[in-house]
């Protein structure tokens, strides 16, 4: 596991097929990502209800009949919204109890760098609306609240590589849906790996630096470098 990396959560995803607008010479034909406009994962929500949330927990591989279960399990374990579940332990549970005859379901780790938890934790505070009060209140969940406990990730892992998100409240744009990896292979001769990711912490943290200072590459926003790490099942 690469030192020097905070864990910010683990989830239950899938693999998504690269269509042809995303570098088909430096991609692979199969992508693994945080970003939700990528790859499909497990999704929790607020307030969950069963009739709003049927299709796509219903798409992604749960059975209909279990959807009553799920509010009930995830009140219980350790996630929270939009995806993120807090351990390991957790995102092993919830596939065996959820997803045990699905193939193509994955557990991803993600990890920041470490000296980046800190300004992420300052700059990204999370508010909700606090109905009896009328007010916004401070919060803390999903990966704030994973990286608040300052941890690394779990042995056992496979690491695959960094993939530049955007953090707006949660994990949003991954830089492929803007092709930006091309214009940082360009700009910096770092080049996606085998899983389409940055291999190495210092070209991922090359990448970080150069996205701040050309915000016209990609989707406006703040991008950090997550570690993406796969554990077995």
């Amino acid at each position: 596991m690469p030192d020097g990396t905070v864990a910010a959560g683990f989830f239950v995803t899938k693999g998504a097929a690269r269509d042809a607008e995303r570098s088909p010479d430096l991609l692979p034909a199969t992508l693994t990502s945080l970003s939700p406009c990528i790859a499909p994962s497990a999704q929790v929500a607020w307030g969950w209800d069963v009739a709003d949330e049927e299709p796509d927990a219903v798409a992604f591989g749960i059975a209909r009949d279990r959807l009553p279960e799920l509010q009930p399990w995830e009140a219980g374990h350790g996630v929270s919204f939009p995806n993120v579940f807090h351990s390991l332990e957790d995102a092993r549970a919830f596939v065996d109890t959820f997803l045990p005859d699905a193939r193509d379901v994955l557990i991803v780790g993600a990890a920041l760098p470490a000296e980046l938890v800190d300004e992420f934790l300052v700059d990204q505070v999370q508010t909700t609306f606090d109905a009896t009060t009328g007010t916004e209140r401070e919060t803390c969940f999903g990966v704030n609240l994973v990286l608040s406990a300052r941890r690394p990730l779990p042995p056992g892992g496979e690491p695959l590589g960094f993939e530049m998100v955007l953090y707006g409240y949660n994990l949003e744009c991954s830089w492929l849906c803007t092709g930006t990896e091309r214009a940082a292979a360009t700009a910096l001769g770092v080049t996606p790996n085998a899983h389409g990711l940055v291999e190495t912490q210092a070209d991922a943290m090359r990448v970080h630096t150069w996205m701040a200072q050309h915000p016209e590459e990609s989707e406006p926003g703040p991008y950090y470098p997550w570690l993406l790490v796969r554990y077995p099942r």
